[in-house]
């Protein structure tokens, strides 16, 4: 039964035919983009909440809250259709699809926190050549068909991006990005002992990452390997959630971090870009591979497949 959803945003006129799923823009696209881009509370590619509004009970005026009011909308730009879809799988494809477009994509009225960026490729380190964006849509499908017994995977994958998209958010402390990403990292754990098949026993949290790793054929940061000199992510991760210290400093005061490139958060987005795409499909990707301790943007090829 054909199933559609309009969702946002999204400032191109993307068109995409993926079998039974079709994307295409909707027809006053031109004018919604250029109303939300010159929006009031745009700031350098980032839009944010409007400020909260009460209404006086007595006055019945209304004034603005001096904080913004965190969850906000924005128009909905595109429409996708699939023949065989529910609301569900379409919510998945979305958020997949929001990931590899690189920013915030829903069909909800109110689908935004805080702030989202208004370009694409603002929340990944990878670009998608020619029509791979295609082949992105049709891996996704793929995964919700191989997991249709098990709903709670394409939940797990929704729950890592959306984290992985929070931890971005500019005026994040460094402990708050952390917080994020390693639980985007404990979500992408989670879904490969699914799809993967759990090692025997439930592996320790300092042996984790460096399993996902191994599992796809990434390189293991030295920060998420135990045997590695340095500070080590479980280490920083358990002082953080259970003694309200990160880098041996309280939640707040601290900056600067460890990591190859003494950004530790900077690496551990590139892993996590580099997990959900192997989780979703695509494993044979030389992204998978590409080392995570550097600021350029890769290309992601998503024709070659990785025998398992």
């Amino acid at each position: 039964m054909l199933h559609k959803k309009t969702f946002g945003f999204y400032p191109d006129p993307l068109r995409i035919e993926a079998g039974p799923i079709t994307i295409s823009p909707q027809p006053d696209l031109e004018r919604v983009v250029s109303d939300v881009l010159t929006s009031d509370t745009v700031e350098d590619g980032w839009i944010y909440a409007p400020a909260q509004q009460v209404r006086d009970i007595t006055s019945g005026r209304v004034r603005e809250l001096p904080y913004a009011s965190r969850v906000f909308g924005l128009p909905r730009t595109h429409m996708i259709e699939h023949t065989d879809g529910s609301d569900d799988r379409l919510d998945f494809h979305i958020w997949a699809l929001s990931f590899f477009v690189g920013m915030r994509l829903t069909a909800t009225e109110a689908g935004f926190l805080d702030t989202t960026p208004l370009k694409p490729g603002k929340l990944v380190d990878f670009i998608l050549p020619g029509a791979h964006l295609t082949r992105a849509v049709e891996l996704a499908d793929d995964f919700w068909k191989k997991n249709l017994a098990e709903p709670g995977r394409a939940k797990l994958y929704a729950a890592a991006v959306h984290a992985l998209f929070l931890g971005q958010r500019p005026q994040n402390l460094e402990f708050e990005r952390f917080v994020y990403f390693y639980a985007a990292m404990d979500a992408c754990y989670r879904l490969t002992t699914g799809v993967r098949g759990r090692a025997p026993g439930d592996l320790p949290q300092a042996r984790r990452i460096k399993s996902m790793c191994c599992k796809f054929g990434a390189e293991t940061p030295t920060w998420a390997d135990p045997r590695a000199p340095g500070p080590e992510v479980v280490a920083i991760r358990n002082d953080t959630l259970h003694e309200a210290l990160f880098m041996d400093a309280p939640l707040g005061f601290r900056a600067r971090q460890e990591g190859s490139n003494g950004n530790l958060t900077l690496e551990m987005r590139a892993l996590i870009c580099r997990l959900l795409v192997a989780l979703i499909g695509g494993d044979g990707a030389a992204y998978v591979r590409s080392p995570v301790n550097t600021r350029g943007t890769h290309r992601l090829d998503l024709s070659t497949r990785r025998s398992h």
